[in-house]
């Protein structure tokens, strides 16, 4: 067997180990030490189903043990939860086959009702080894890790399943970096009074090119979803391994990439990743805020562009929402748009508006910029956002817009989905000439 990853000494660990052996070629074990805890449950990792049992609605619910070829994770949100073996006092384990992919995780401690236990009860914590990259203390809720691909075991002609594009790539040469940020943001309260944060990634090369200021490089803002922040493509999302790896193969030239967060920004958006917060600032006001502090303070403070060609905004879920109004309120400002999951549904169901109030030919006749803007649209088969990405696609194919688009096959709506719809936004659309043809993204 060959330990790829080990993960904490202390308290708590992560071993990912090759063992060349079905159901699946790795094997994680995950154990927990703790002398004050009677009982450990495992939250978030998933259960697994397949392409002949699953609907938008229902799936199988396999453990993974049980992994079969073809088998993808379930739907995350729903509540997953693994009991861990007390193997003496305070001692905990678990282990399962696991397929490729990334796996977020937290630990539930006595905890007699799972679906009741959280942050709030005190009873849900990371990793205490292998803590969350996060901005603001208590931002994010999961800790994570990954897994390589097999094809000897995983190999499935039906699904593209090999997630190792988000597996680190290259040597620390070849790396970005991953920084926290703050700026000056009038009624923001988080991380302090009128400074508000966020993420930013400097591709591999940044600092070599200080001397030069006109070396400047292409501006990505990439948002987080619903009860997310700012931190959650780095932790959840492993965006600065996808990065590298896109930059590092070819598809993408070196891009600054800022993640910001919307959470705290204004006093009635407290509390990151509150599990009953759903007080979102609008879209339209945050694209105001993010316009008005943000977007200037980085046009200052790094070396990038300040041609509209050469900014992008996209955004997942409720970002994707956010990548809409800019879209059509912003639309000179940037020459591409990524919609991950999501486009112009708001409300608090998000249901998709009628066709009628996506864009459409008399918002084109007002703003003609509309139509020649680098477009990415993305979801899953099962995503909660399908009919809104759908619908979309159809109102840009009603003003013959042409745009690239990536459907995943085995998508829910969670990071596993997100992870390869930015590969492909990479990898397909982003900085490819303008206007987009019927060939750009070909053969990629």
């Amino acid at each position: 067997m060959e330990i790829l990853f080990f993960i904490g000494l202390a308290s708590a660990a992560v071993t990912v180990t090759k063992t060349s052996q079905g159901p699946t070629g790795y094997e994680v074990t995950i154990s927990y030490q703790n002398a004050s805890v009677d009982s450990v449950i495992i939250s978030s990792l998933p259960h697994l189903t397949d392409q002949y049992s699953t609907s938008f609605w229902s799936y199988a619910n396999f453990d993974l043990a049980e992994y079969k070829p073809g088998d993808f994770q379930r739907d995350p949100q729903v509540g997953s939860y693994y009991p861990m073996e007390q193997t003496s006092p305070g001692e905990f384990t678990w282990t399962r086959p696991f397929p490729s992919g990334t796996y977020q995780y937290s630990f539930l401690l006595n905890c007699a009702n799972a679906s009741l236990c959280n942050t709030t009860t005190g009873q849900e914590i990371t990793d205490p080894t292998n803590p969350p990259f996060e901005t603001v203390a208590g931002s994010e809720l999961v800790s994570s890790f990954q897994v390589p691909y097999d094809p000897e075991f995983q190999y499935y002609p039906d699904l593209p399943l090999n997630q190792d594009y988000a597996l680190p790539y290259g040597n620390n040469a070849s790396k970005g970096r991953i920084e926290i940020g703050t700026y000056p943001s009038p009624g923001s309260i988080s991380p302090s009074d009128g400074i508000h944060d966020y993420v930013v990634y400097l591709p591999a090369g940044y600092d070599d090119d200080a001397s030069n200021s006109s070396t400047v490089y292409p501006l990505l803002y990439l948002s987080h979803g619903g009860n997310g922040a700012a931190a959650d493509w780095q932790n959840q999302g492993y965006i600065s391994n996808l990065l590298d790896r896109l930059i590092g193969e070819g598809h993408l030239e070196p891009t600054v990439v800022v993640m910001p967060t919307w959470y705290g920004i204004l006093p009635n958006t407290t509390n990151p990743q509150a599990l009953e917060q759903r007080n979102y600032p609008t879209p339209p006001v945050i694209a105001e805020l993010y316009s008005r502090y943000l977007f200037p303070y980085i046009e200052d403070n790094y070396r990038v562009s300040n041609e509209s060609s050469r900014r992008a905004f996209a955004g997942l879920s409720q970002g994707a929402f956010v990548t809409y109004e800019f879209y059509t309120a912003y639309t000179s400002y940037f020459g591409y748009f990524g919609f991950l999951s999501g486009a112009a549904a708001t409300n608090s169901e998000n249901e998709a508006p009628p066709l009628s109030e996506y864009v459409n030919a008399s918002m084109a006749a007002a703003n003609p910029d509309l139509l020649d803007r680098g477009i990415f649209v993305s979801y899953g088969q099962y995503d909660v956002l399908y009919t809104d990405a759908r619908r979309m696609q159809e109102a840009l194919d009603a003003l013959n817009v042409t745009y690239v688009s990536r459907f995943i096959p085995w998508g829910y709506h969670f990071w596993n989905t997100w992870q390869d719809a930015f590969w492909h936004f990479g990898r397909a659309a982003l900085w490819q000439p303008l206007p987009f043809t019927r060939y750009t993204g070909y053969g990629q």
